[in-house]
């Protein structure tokens, strides 16, 4: 019966979501659930959740006679195979990245000033400085304050350039630290990068990914603690203009799922 096909493999699903949060606990007691709220489950959610539903029907519900009420469709099978094959590969950071096309930039000779009031406007953080088609350095206002308390103000004539050190990625003593990956990066990649930095107290604001993860190559992506740590406005809130921390992309950016 397919019905017994079906919680055959739902088990075997549970027992990958079992190792693959491992010493990782939060209180969650089905590791289907957590998986369900984890931004990596995006792309297969909707049908995740159906397949939980109909394991919750198959197993609490049964005849006189002790069977399955219910008997799952060869579909509805094959969606939990897809499910299960979706889950034991490695996805692409790239997936969960704004693109690169999407990011707001700045450029050396840009006014501070407008730059500032771009990002204001939509509530950025941090836009990364785009020169000769390269990563050059991070404008965010982190720097705005250490150049503001330096020099004692901005004025209309100040160019982004003229932060200089303000605009490193390793500056020491930043307070921020910034990564770069290379586009075969995987999701769990990016994850496990702001996962340390957060055991370590450290604050690591964004990940860039380029060809291979040098800033001397054209920006392919940006990813923040919220696009892969759980912390991020749904498609739903994306769609009606909500973000939770604008570091990265332009209110009506979509995600790059590189298909």
């Amino acid at each position: 019966m397919r019905a017994e096909t079906f919680l055959s493999m739902y088990r075997v699903l549970e027992g990958m979501l079992d190792r693959k949060y491992a010493g990782r606990e939060n209180g969650s007691s089905s590791m289907v659930m957590r998986y369900l709220s984890d931004p990596e489950s995006e792309p297969v959610r909707t049908q995740l959740d159906l397949c939980r539903e109909l394991r919750n029907l198959l197993t609490h519900n049964a005849d006189a006679d002790g069977q399955p009420v219910a008997e799952p469709s060869k579909a509805m099978l094959d969606t939990l195979y897809k499910i299960i094959d979706y889950v034991e590969s490695p996805k692409p950071a790239l997936w969960y990245a704004t693109s690169g096309e999407r990011i707001l930039q700045a450029h050396l000779g840009d006014p501070a000033l407008e730059v500032m009031r771009r990002m204001d406007k939509h509530g950025f953080s941090h836009v990364p400085v785009i020169e000769k088609n390269a990563l050059t350095g991070v404008f965010s206002m982190r720097s705005v304050f250490s150049y503001v308390l330096k020099n004692g103000g901005i004025g209309e004539d100040t160019r982004v350039r003229d932060f200089g050190e303000l605009l490193k990625m390793d500056r020491p003593g930043g307070g921020e630290k910034f990564l770069l990956l290379p586009m075969q990066a995987t999701y769990h990649d990016a994850r496990a990068a702001f996962e340390r930095a957060s055991e370590r107290n450290s604050r690591l604001a964004a990940v860039f990914i380029t060809e291979n993860g040098r800033k001397d190559e054209p920006l392919l992506g940006m990813l923040t603690p919220w696009d892969v740590l759980g912390e991020k406005a749904t498609p739903e809130e994306r769609d009606n203009g909500r973000q939770p921390d604008a570091y990265q992309a332009i209110p009506d950016a979509g995600r790059q799922k590189g298909r």
